[in-house]
Parts: C-alpha cells; structure tokens; sequence
C-alpha cells in the first residue's frame, strides 16, 4: 500500500500576515518543509495544494510537488478535493491495480511526530485498505489531524456535495484512533499562538537554496508537475 501526504496550505493567512506554509518552523525549515519531511521520513510521497499565496509558497518550495487549489476561497473542502483529485489521479495512472492511503493534514499544525504518521499507517493497513476506511487521530479525548484515508474513502470523499468538510466526514464516519502525540491538536494559526510555542513574532524561513533541482513529468495542468505519488517528494534541501 502506498501513502500519499496531502498538506493544505491554500488559505489567506489574514492574522498571521505571512503565507503559514512559509513561517519558520525550526532549524530554518518552514512550516511546509518540515511536515513534508515528516511525512517523507513515515514513508509517504508528499502534494501540497496551495491558492491564496500560490506564488509566494511556491517560490518558497521550489522542489516540493504542488497543486493549485482555483477555488481555495469557497471552502476548506475545495483545497481537500483539489489534493485529492490529483493524488487520486497520479495513483491510478501510476499502478491501476495497486492501493493508495491519502493523509490529509493542515500546513498550520507542523509539530506531528513522524512515529504518530507510521502507527496511523499501521492502523489502516490492519482494517481493509480496499474498503472505505477513514481513521482520525485523538490526543486525550480532543481530535485531531492528519485524517488518513483509504483509497475508496477518499473517492467518497471527493464526490462529496455540499461545502462543509465536517459535514461531508460524517459520511465517512472517521475511527478515532488514540496517540499520545499533542501535535495532532496544536494549531498554529495566530501571532499569538506562534508567540507562545517560539517566545517571538512569527517570521518567514530562511530563502531555499537553489541547487538545480529537477521535477519529475511535465505540466499536467493543474498547477502540479505529473508524477506518481513515490515521487510526490521535496529534495533534501527542502
């Protein structure tokens, strides 16, 4: 089964007053890269889906696979469905016959554990991967993210109508899953929330070295470059 990480970071920092997935996180690494790498080092390919400060992220994270959400500001939903339709579609076209989980995580929650990613994974490999399966995690009883879905769940999902992301899970009535990991929870949205986890006001990482990165595919015309999902990956200097 292979895993596809897909990190949401379409919307319009309107507190933060910088794009989040660019915001330091630590040791240089923004808030993108380094969940990017968290889900790398669990195993996962990795897709971002911008669409309010598409230019800005994506300069930011030259090597870094990444869709454009086109309807970023009608809901949460719409950047979800825009990460899976094209995670979904590198799938298919890469291995017709094989399954695919897809995570879904928000860019402002970048303190999730490597291990919680693995033991998450673990959990849908021993259900039905084949099934529509959605597995959340929960930190003392409070649900978090990343949400992990099979590959039937998340073509559910993607059919989904309406535009209300906690609605449409309902559906897919999602397993709790308990970890022992706060950083499912811990969401960094605001000035002040970033103030207390780092003791200052947020600033934007460190620009990426440039070292001729290439992608992988061309142009698909979703604002991502075509690859499969193994390939959905940021190079080491991300």
């Amino acid at each position: 089964m292979k895993a596809v990480a897909i990190i949401l970071a379409a919307g319009k920092s309107r507190r933060m007053s910088h794009p989040k997935a660019n915001i330091e996180h630590e040791g240089g690494r923004s808030f993108l890269q380094s969940l990017a790498s968290t889900f790398l080092k669990a195993g996962c390919g990795v897709l971002g889906v911008v669409g309010s400060d598409a230019a800005m992220v994506r300069e930011q994270h030259p090597s870094l696979m990444l869709v454009t959400s086109e309807h970023w500001e009608k809901s949460f939903l719409a950047s979800v469905k825009a990460g899976l339709e094209a995670a979904l579609r590198e799938a298919r076209d890469s291995d017709p016959e094989g399954t695919v989980a897809v995570l879904v995580h928000p860019v402002d929650m970048p303190a999730l554990r490597v291990n919680t990613v693995k033991s998450m994974l673990k959990e849908m490999e021993r259900g039905d991967p084949k099934g529509v399966l959605a597995l959340r995690p929960e930190y003392e009883s409070a649900r978090g993210w990343p949400l992990v879905l099979s590959q039937a769940a998340a073509e559910k999902l993607l059919q989904a109508e309406g535009e209300d992301l906690e609605m449409a899970l309902k559906a897919l009535n999602p397993r709790p899953v308990s970890v022992k990991d706060p950083g499912v929870i811990v969401n960094i949205n605001t000035p002040e929330a970033y103030e207390r986890v780092f003791g200052k006001a947020p600033i934007l990482a460190p620009p990426p070295k440039r070292r001729g990165v290439k992608r992988a595919g061309g142009s698909n015309g979703s604002g991502a470059e075509s690859a499969s999902p193994s390939s959905y990956a940021a190079s080491p200097e991300e």
